[in-house]
């Protein structure tokens, strides 16, 4: 399964290299661990752990349990902020959420979506499709600033 997180963050590797890494709404935090090999620190936020994958503890990547819509970073923590298959979990508090995103993100960092669900797709594609592109089954979208 990390082939597919492998090949998406070395798509995005120059917004991630050397750079303090966001996800939010991480699941498993499938994304981080592929971000780790780029990024010069890699934090991941959930509402739970249920579903986060053991291989995090040891990886370099700091987890923590937080509301994407009312984080407790202060501003311009990050280079840059990724949603990884989690637009339809968060899209009722999409507002809030990317108000918060682009609190933490340091002046010139970057917001993306990236999703290789359906159902992700779609909505992403129906709201923000002039700014994202493909990259194999997987639409990425680079928020605008």
């Amino acid at each position: 399964m990390r082939k597919r997180t492998d090949a998406l963050a070395k798509a995005i590797a120059p917004e991630l290299q050397a750079k303090d890494v966001l996800e939010v709404a991480c699941g498993s935090a499938e994304f981080s661990l592929s971000a780790v090999s780029y990024a010069k620190t890699v934090s991941c936020i959930d509402l739970d752990d249920s579903r986060l994958s053991p291989a995090i503890w040891g990886s370099g990547v700091e987890f923590r349990v937080m509301d994407a819509a009312l984080m407790e970073y202060p501003e311009a923590s990050f280079d840059t902020v990724v949603l990884y298959n989690a637009f339809a979990h968060v899209e009722k508090q999409w507002v809030e959420i990317e108000k918060e995103c682009k609190r933490v993100l340091r002046p010139g960092g970057a917001l993306y979506l990236i999703s290789t669900w359906k159902l992700d797709i779609s909505r992403m594609t129906e709201r923000f499709g002039e700014y994202g592109d493909w990259v194999g089954n997987a639409f990425i979208v680079r928020m605008p600033e």
